[in-house]
């Protein structure tokens, strides 16, 4: 009569290893320098670069047309350049006894008020112009080109890709455990805390936080996965979730040793999703069994298959 083949279990190795425990969160993208230009005077847009073209700081993004504000520009600088000639032809005359010092005073005085009139007349037109403030990308323009703009209007957004946030609510129940430089993952990648408010926010009720991340292709106002590393081991041995099973009523794993089943006690630490840590009974090298445990016993005879392998074990 043959015999019954031995059970197949799934096994893991045993070793030693960083663990984290981490608490989920949900953050939003925001580029870190970013600017709204706001209309200072009113007519037509011109819009001199397209959304999404990079520009350096102080490149002429866009103008407002107000003829209006063009040809007084011109009135007032023709004015200028009159009441200079007036000025300078006169005042030699005032050797020669011909004119008075009040009137060479008086074509002074005119002077310099076509001057403050023709520099406030520029400045009308330059308010009209949208540089850049920064190195950066041009947004989406809020008016179309060649629509009228009004005084405080939104016109355009500037913003930085280069340097970017990410702004994240925490529970303030988790003071206690969160500080500024704590470890955070973003993405699958390490960051820190850059930021952390021990205040709550009165819209919200919760902790704002924010944490600088470098990311060429992230889109900006996009929601994103963080997780806020609360605590952490390095050296420490963990085993999926599932390996674990209690017996009168403390935890337990079944190792495999020499191809049998062997009961071990253990004594569990930090829990994270499906891993666990355990800091006594499992040494580094063991193999755990981590799937197949219905109905095996102490000396049991099994067979072992190592997922990661994806072979038999012995």
């Amino acid at each position: 009569m043959e015999s019954m083949p031995n059970k197949l279990v799934e096994v893991e190795t045993v070793k030693k290893q960083k663990f984290q425990q981490t608490i989920r969160l949900l953050g939003t993208i925001h580029p870190k320098h970013a600017t709204v230009l706001i209309a200072k005077g009113t007519g037509m847009l011109d819009t001199l670069i397209p959304s999404g073209q990079r520009v350096s700081k102080g490149t002429l993004i866009a103008k407002i047309d107000n003829p209006d504000l063009e040809h007084n520009l011109m009135l007032s600088i023709h004015k200028e350049i009159l009441a200079k000639t007036q000025y300078e032809r006169m005042s030699p005359l005032l050797k020669q006894g011909f004119v008075s010092a009040k009137e060479i005073e008086e074509k002074k005085q005119a002077w310099i008020e076509a001057q403050k009139e023709s520099s406030k007349a520029r400045m009308e037109l330059e308010n009209l112009r949208f540089y850049a403030p920064f190195d950066g990308l041009i947004g989406a323009y809020k008016r179309r080109e060649g629509v009228q703009v009004n005084l405080g209007d939104a016109v355009v957004t500037v913003y930085d890709p280069s340097s970017l946030v990410v702004d994240v609510d925490i529970p303030c129940g988790n003071l206690s455990l969160i500080q500024q430089g704590q470890s955070v993952n973003v993405l699958g990648k390490p960051y820190s805390l850059s930021h952390f408010q021990k205040m709550l926010d009165e819209e919200t009720h919760m902790c704002p936080a924010d944490i600088d991340i470098d990311c060429e292709n992230c889109l900006v106002g996009s929601t994103v996965d963080v997780n806020l590393v609360v605590a952490e081991r390095r050296g420490v041995i963990v085993i999926p979730w599932q390996a674990m099973f209690l017996r009168n009523g403390e935890p337990h794993v079944y190792i495999a040793h020499e191809g049998k089943v062997v009961l071990i006690a253990v004594k569990t630490g930090l829990k994270q999703q499906d891993k666990i840590e355990v800091v006594e009974g499992l040494k580094s090298g063991q193999q755990v069994i981590i799937k197949g445990q219905e109905r095996l016993y102490p000396g049991m005879m099994v067979d072992l298959y190592q997922p990661n392998t994806n072979k038999m074990v012995s």
